[in-house]
């Protein structure tokens, strides 16, 4: 009869019968995620199991963005990598990824991973270096930066949190750095490629054939001689100074190479569009492995648990949040260009019900998710106790 009320489901059937429609509709959607609809049209996927990398502490890479990991910003960048490891930690199932060289070149690393001692702990977070001795590793970088006058690696002492057992290593896989970023060297020096500019510029200030130039450069890898393949050191093997362009776009090409191989030698993926920067350094594509947070933050909104997850949250609530299948369901879809529309229409459905409230701790924050995915899968009407 027009205008009638819905007949009210039986509350525990009512439950039951939406939580099996989650559980089949996430079956059916991780499914083909991982080996159909989503691969088979080519488009980026989004994989919780990957790692993340923790690119945002990075010294070269901030500094193509005008962000010094010391000094004067110091403390901002840490304080804004430790924001940006709550948004990171939700991104994954697996673990943070964090290169040894962090560990001793940027000053603050003790406090930032004190901080994060219980993900430390739960081995959420590992480091990548090729050998799983830390004192080993400093030996071999102290030859890296050996005519560096500030060399990191001389008497740098590792964070308490690095001694434990629980700080566990990650292999890198692969070649090393400076190899696969030697290869793209070459290619990017000819006409067309990102360093083309800077050859045509060490020629003219140089006053040599133009050829003459591209071989010096080519040999760039060689004549570093073992040294860390940054820009900085580059710069020095060059016969005539750079222009400031060209400096940055060295910088750039360079921190643009060395993300690029290690988020294909570690299969993982990268948060980015940060406040501190987009710190992609201009890399783009890799089937989904370039994360925008505010992309997670608009879902978290979505959920009325940004405040919880960004002031409030401890680290271990972090990670009973991430481990929900719900919230997993939820943030695949926010990655999915396809389902962002019908994840904000099961948010907002969602909210009408009593029960919805900003979440001021991790049961309310759960709950909101458990609504939301409840939201996603169930087409009857959203019952208020109080209309």
């Amino acid at each position: 009869m027009m205008g009638a009320e819905p007949v009210r489901p039986v509350p525990s059937q009512d439950v039951w019968a939406r939580r099996d429609a989650f559980v089949a509709a996430r079956d059916i959607y991780v499914t083909a995620l991982l080996g159909g609809t989503a691969h088979s049209t080519g488009r980026p996927a989004y994989r919780r199991d990957r790692p993340l990398f923790v690119q945002y502490t990075n010294p070269e890479i901030l500094a193509c963005y005008g962000t010094k990991v010391s000094g004067e910003h110091a403390g901002l960048v840490l304080a804004q990598a430790l924001d940006a490891t709550r948004l990171a930690v939700l991104l994954t199932e697996r673990h943070l990824l964090i290169p040894a060289s962090y560990l001793f070149e940027i000053p603050w690393y003790r406090i930032f991973l004190g901080c994060l001692e219980p993900l430390v702990h739960a081995g959420a977070i590992r480091y990548v270096s090729p050998v799983p001795d830390l004192t080993d590793y400093r030996e071999m970088k102290v030859h890296e930066y050996r005519l560096d006058p500030l060399n990191p690696y001389h008497h740098a002492e590792l964070p308490r949190a690095c001694t434990g057992p629980d700080f566990m290593w990650a292999p890198r896989h692969g070649r090393a750095t400076a190899a696969g970023i030697g290869d793209l060297w070459r290619d990017a020096l000819r006409p067309g490629g990102d360093l083309h500019g800077i050859v045509r510029g060490t020629a003219h200030r140089w006053r040599r054939p133009y050829g003459r130039a591209e071989r010096l450069l080519e040999r760039t890898p060689e004549r570093l001689d073992g040294q860390a393949f940054i820009a900085r050191f580059v710069e020095r093997t060059l016969p005539a100074r750079p222009t400031p362009a060209e400096s940055t776009a060295l910088a750039f090409f360079l921190s643009r190479a060395y993300l690029r191989s290690y988020l294909l030698d570690m299969d993982a993926a990268v948060l980015v569009d940060l406040p501190l920067g987009d710190l992609t350094c201009g890399l783009t594509g890799m089937d989904g492995r370039l994360l925008l947070a505010r992309r997670l933050d608009t879902a978290l909104h979505w959920l009325e648990a940004h405040d919880f997850v960004h002031r409030t949250a401890r680290w271990d609530e972090l990670l009973r949040l991430r481990s929900l299948p719900e919230f997993g369901l939820i943030v695949e879809r926010a990655y999915d260009e396809r389902s962002t529309h019908a994840l904000r229409i099961a948010a907002t459905r969602a909210r009408r019900s009593s029960g919805f409230r900003p979440a001021g701790g991790y049961a309310e924050a759960r709950s909101n998710i458990l609504a939301v995915a409840d939201a996603m899968t169930d087409h009857t009407p959203v019952w208020r106790e109080n209309p």
